[in-house]
Parts: structure tokens; C-alpha cells; sequence
């Protein structure tokens, strides 16, 4: 964990189990389903992009046909104008929103004072990439959503018609942060967007994924991880396997213009994707980049936590901090860093910053207000490992923690990532919900769980709760729906929905398919049994998403 770095960290336990000793991590068929991530997506990015963008290019052609009142009433209530979590949006250039699917509320409301890249309206960012017909990133909701956008003029006022959705897919979301800075850099030129990219916490940073830029020359002049590269000529840095990495980025940017590059970087496999740029004022090339590692996963950060575990019984405390701290060392994998707290909250090794060693971090607080560093540690002492997920760097991250003994002291030792999918999203989510009306008073918890801005909304996702009997007591934001028994709800294909999903929520948990808004949707669920008087009553708390 990037120890100090995350002063707006909102702590999620996701699950844990006991083990015994010096036992070796069971298989993830013996695990506990708390401590696993479904990992693999099973979203078509591809498919998204293309119906998001054909959706729009349909609704310009009925906003110009019929009156603004109709077109919009059909946007917001007809869902022929609907398919799954894609809907078509309509903002006034003034920034008024018309129609933003069933987010009522919105409608009236004016985005003018809500930022997009680089701290221009977004509104206008919209009307810019509109007026051609093109494909947008910003932050909604807490998440990162891409949207394509095209502007028109009706009855002399302009108009932005969109349609997004939040893809959890590290190859997509490179290959659109490196578009989104080449499009800010031909609208804001070069000094602004470099000064963005250099922004460890800003918004061309995803997760572990940041952005960085080059000369020709092989000159450093902007860099999202370390702002101190830039000025440096790089020209003959290679990969961990010696290939001229900073000479074959600027090969593909020079003859290419734009593709993909392959190598390791911290003995870890990237992919990373580079476009050229021109100043038009000095006509200087520069290459803009961003990577992935797409090969570190949950059982990449477990065995990683569980070899350093191992160096540590075996070398010691002084000489294993030391290493963990090295970040060219025996350690240095890719985007992962171990890192390592005393029982008093003491940071003493940090793989990714080795500058936050010796800090005593246990009163830091995150956004929610937790003490998350104390928890943690309490975590991990009692269950003796835990999966620890939290939000930070515009990404949800997860932290693989154990509880370690040995002759020099009692440690808590683990390492972060950033899951890839969709399912991983969708039950960290949950797990954080579940958490939520297990420790709160249920009126707290389900307030908590819909307040609009909150922590659990996440782009498209949300928190769903019901009651044993089929009441809808919480969905999203949304509250029009509110106390409804929809037990015998079903979907498309006559599926009774809340029927299915409180019986695998009763019944341990799990996934639950569905047809409806034209399209698959998947969700998962738990079920959380609280004491109320001298009853137990269960609840059901879920999220999902679209395929």
C-alpha cells in the first residue's frame, strides 16, 4: 500500500479466513468465495462502443425530427431508447440537462461548474469533441466513463446528444486516457497538457495506470508516476529483458503515429499504448503513452505477498524492510510494492514509495471518516488474512494483507492492485455494503447505501437492498421505487427475478443472470441477517451490471 499517499482512502473489508501457523495459501478452490475476485470480464467493450455511438447517431436523427418535449420525453421514457445501462443524454450548451435516463432529478440541473479534463467545464469539453461526432472520458459518479457525443443545432439553440458507459477493461481504458490527452493537447496545447500528465492524482491517472510523454530525442516531459524524470534524456533506457524501450516508443509514434508496444517493465509484462502529437506553434513531435500490466491478478499479488513472507522468516526484519523498500530490488514487479506495518500503525518498508518509511500512520482517516491503517492491522490480527478494498487514484483498489510472526516482531505485510472486470467491481461493492449493515443501525445503513454522491455509487453501479419478503428498501439513488414488493417481478423472458435472487442470497450468495432493458444483466448479492429485538431478520444487499 502506497502508504501516506491516500489521504481520501475509503476502507472496504471484503472477507477474510484463519490460518494456522505457517500454512501455505490454499488453491482458490479451497478458499472462502469472500476471498476471491471474479477477475475475468465478460463485458464487450467493443460491442459498448459501437452501440453507444450508434444509439446517439439514432437519437440526433428523431431530436431533429420532432419537437425537443417529444424527443425527449421518447430519450427519457421509451425504451425502445434504451439498451441495458445505455441511454441517450441531452445537455443545452448552457449546460442544462434535458434528459439523462432515469436519473430524474438531474433534468433542470445545470453541469456549467462540473470540471472535465484539465479543469474546463465539461459542458464545453462536450460541445468541442460534439461538433465533429467523437468519443469523450471524464468522471461521473465516481467512476470513469467514456461516452461518445455530437452536437446539434435545432431551432437556433445547440444542443449535446451523448451515450456512455464505465468500462472496467485496462486495455480499453489506456488506450482512451492516451486519446482523451491527445485531444486536450490539441485543443489546450502542450504546456497545459503536460503539467496534467505529470498529475500523480489527476485525471489522466487511473489505478496504476498514468501517462507519460517524450521528445523525439528521447527527452522526458511528463511523466504520471514521477514528476522528478521530467528534463531527463532517456534515449537509451531499456526494459528489464534489455530491449531500447524509450527508442522502440518513439520508432511507432515516428512511422506509425500511433499502436501498441510490448515489454517488461520491473520484471513484469506492459502493454503500453503511445499516439504522436505536434505542437503546431514550434511543429515539435512529442509521443504521449500510457501501460498496463495485464498479467497481475489476485493470485499474482498473493503469492507475491507469500514469497516476501517467506524472505522475511528467512533474512530477517532489518534486511527483508530493506529489500521490500528497494524499488529496483529483488521485489520490483511491474506496478505491485510490498508493504509492511508494525501493530502500532509504524510504515516500515514500502515497495512503491520508500520515502513514507518510519511514519506512524494509525490516526490517518479516510474520505468516510474510518481509521483505515487501524483497521487494517486489527483486520489482519484477528482473521490472520483479509482482502482489503479502497478507492483512490480514480480506481478501486485491493490490498492482499496478512498477519506474520516472527522472531523480530508481529507484522501486518501485503500488497495492492487494480482489478480489471466488471465482477470484481460488482463485489467489492457489495462486500463494502454488506459490511455497512453489519456494523450500522439499518436506517443509517440504508440511508448511507442511497445517499446520491455517496461512496456506493461507482459510475454505473449501485447498491439494490430487500427485505426477505421481496421490499425494495434501497435501489441505487433512485427512490421511486421504493417500498415496493416485488417479489413476483420478472424480467423479459418471465423470469421471477427478486424470487431468484433472494434464494441464492439465503443460501450463501452468488451471481444472478436476467434479461431486461434489452440486454443480459448480472448481479450479485449477499445476504446480511440482523438482530432486530428478538428477531433476526435477513437482508438482501446486491449490485450488478450489464454484459
Amino acid at each position: 500500500m502506497k502508504c501516506i499517499r491516500y489521504m481520501s482512502i475509503v476502507l472496504l473489508l471484503i472477507g477474510f479466513f484463519p490460518v494456522q501457523g505457517d500454512s501455505k495459501i490454499p488453491s482458490m478452490s479451497e478458499e472462502s468465495d469472500d476471498l476471491k475476485i471474479d477477475e475475468e470480464s465478460d463485458v464487450d467493450i467493443n460491442r459498448k462502443t459501437q452501440e453507444s455511438k450508434q444509439l446517439v447517431l439514432n437519437g440526433v436523427k428523431h431530436f431533429m425530427k420532432e419537437p425537443v418535449s417529444v424527443a425527449c420525453n421518447d430519450f427519457v421514457h421509451n425504451t425502445v431508447w434504451r439498451k441495458g445501462e445505455l441511454f441517450v443524454f441531452v445537455f443545452k450548451e448552457s449546460g442544462t440537462c434535458l434528459a439523462y435516463g432515469d436519473d430524474y432529478d438531474l433534468i433542470w440541473q445545470n453541469i456549467k461548474d462540473k470540471k472535465g479534463v484539465g479543469g474546463q467545464p465539461l459542458i464545453n469539453d462536450m460541445m468541442h469533441i460534439g461538433r465533429e461526432g467523437g468519443r469523450i472520458s471524464f468522471l461521473w459518479n465516481n467512476g470513469y466513463q467514456t461516452a461518445y457525443v455530437k452536437t446539434v443545432l435545432k431551432d437556433g439553440q445547440k444542443y449535446v446528444l451523448g451515450s456512455g458507459f464505465f468500462p472496467e477493461n485496462d486495455e480499453f481504458t489506456t488506450k482512451q486516457l492516451v486519446k482523451t490527452s491527445v485531444a486536450y493537447f490539441d485543443q489546450n496545447g502542450r504546456e497545459s497538457t503536460f503539467a496534467l500528465i505529470s498529475n500523480p492524482n489527476g485525471p489522466f491517472v487511473k489505478g496504476d495506470i498514468y501517462m507519460f510523454a517524450y521528445d523525439f530525442n528521447g527527452q522526458v516531459v511528463a511523466h504520471g508516476q514521477n514528476a522528478a524524470l521530467v528534463g531527463q534524456n532517456l534515449i537509451d533506457l531499456q526494459d528489464s529483458r534489455g530491449k531500447p524501450l524509450i527508442r522502440e516508443l518513439i520508432e511507432v509514434a515516428k512511422t506509425k503515429g500511433k499502436g501498441w508496444v510490448e515489454y517488461y517493465w520491473r520484471n513484469e509484462f506492459k502493454r503500453s499504448y503511445v499516439e504522436k502529437v505536434v505542437d503546431p506553434k514550434t511543429k515539435t513531435e512529442y509521443l504521449i503513452a500510457a501501460g498496463y500490466h495485464p498479467n497481475i491478478t489476485l493470485g499474482t499479488v498473493k503469492n507475491y505477498v507469500e514469497r516476501a513472507i517467506h524472505y522475511l522468516k528467512a533474512n530477517g526484519a532489518k534486511q527483508a524492510f530493506s529489500e521490500f523498500s528497494n524499488v529496483v530490488g529483488e521485489f520490483a514487479q511491474g506496478a505491485l510494492g510490498i508493504f509492511v506495518f508494525d501493530l502500532e500503525g509504524k510504515c516500515l518498508a514500502n515497495g512503491e514509495n520508500p520515502s513514507f518509511v518510519g511514519q506512524n500512520l494509525l490516526k490517518l482517516r479516510g474520505a468516510s471518516g474510518r481509521y483505515y491503517v487501524r483497521d487494517m492491522i486489527e483486520l489482519a490480527q484477528k482473521k490472520k488474512r483479509a482482502l482489503v478494498s479502497f478507492v483512490t487514484r480514480n480506481a478501486n483498489a485491493v490490498a492482499y494483507v496478512e498477519f506474520v510472526e516472527t522472531p523480530d516482531g508481529k507484522f501486518v505485510i501485503g500488497a495492492e492492485f487494480f482489478p480489471s472486470s466488471k465482477t470484481a467491481s460488482t463485489q467489492t461493492l457489495v462486500s463494502r455494503a454488506v459490511e455497512v449493515v453489519n456494523q450500522s443501525d439499518i436506517d443509517v445503513a440504508l440511508g448511507l447505501l442511497s445517499e446520491p454522491g455517496s461512496d456506493y455509487v461507482r459510475g454505473d453501479l449501485s447498491i439494490f437492498v430487500y427485505d426477505a419478503e421481496g421490499t425494495r428498501l434501497v435501489n441505487g439513488t433512485n427512490k421511486s421505487q421504493l417500498w415496493k414488493n416485488l417479489l413476483n417481478a420478472t424480467d423479459q423472458q418471465g423470469k421471477m427475478i427478486v424470487n431468484d435472487i433472494i434464494t441464492i442470497a439465503v443460501n450463501g450468495g452468488g451471481w444472478v443472470e436476467y434479461q431486461t432493458r434489452n440486454a443480459q444483466r448480472k448481479v450479485y448479492v449477499k445476504s446480511v441477517p440482523k438482530k432486530m429485538g428478538d428477531k433476526v431478520k435477513n437482508y438482501i444487499v446486491g449490485s450488478g451490471y450489464f454484459l
